[in-house]
């Protein structure tokens, strides 16, 4: 896969695309209806969709559905938010963010994935146990609003061990 600004379609009614700034309310909204997810402004979702390479929406019959937001430095892919919309969980948009997300990463040299999620969001957890991550650590009260620790997760990139 090239880490070019390309559409990449993984079933004939889910693509998986850049997000570009026409998103940002419905990223938004898909925010506000999660919360386990980190919060984070309009301000920063504008930033990312005009910088960064690493920031995907899923989009199906015209709607944007969910999202996922990363970053590759030094060898490594941290993802930094994801969230599937209420009414689309449960239907595997998240698998598809995701394994879309660890193969741009390896194909731009990434060796390791890092993520963090509440203790509490068992479904995310399930999810990412699912796709290979194992718990690497824990940050005592890292989130707010509830206060809650986060544990870290991490895998290979290239499904090594």
């Amino acid at each position: 896969m090239s880490t070019e600004n390309t559409a990449f379609i993984t079933s004939p009614d889910v693509t998986i695309r850049r997000l570009v700034i026409s998103d940002i309310p419905t990223v938004l909204a898909i925010l506000q209806e999660s919360p386990e997810a980190a919060a984070w402004s309009r301000e920063s979702l504008l930033q990312l969709a005009l910088i960064q390479p690493e920031a995907w929406v899923t989009e199906q019959n015209g709607s944007v559905t969910g999202f996922l937001i990363g970053r590759v430095a030094t060898g490594e892919f941290e993802i930094l938010n994801m969230a599937v919309s209420g009414a689309h969980r449960r239907g595997g948009i998240g698998s598809k963010l995701l394994l879309f997300a660890l193969e741009f990463s390896r194909a731009a040299g990434s060796l390791r994935a890092y993520l963090e999620v509440r203790a509490s969001n068992r479904p995310a957890i399930s999810l990412y146990a699912r796709h290979g991550f194992t718990e690497c650590g824990r940050r005592t009260r890292y989130y707010r609003e509830p206060q809650e620790d986060a544990l870290l997760f991490s895998r290979r990139t290239d499904g090594t061990l």
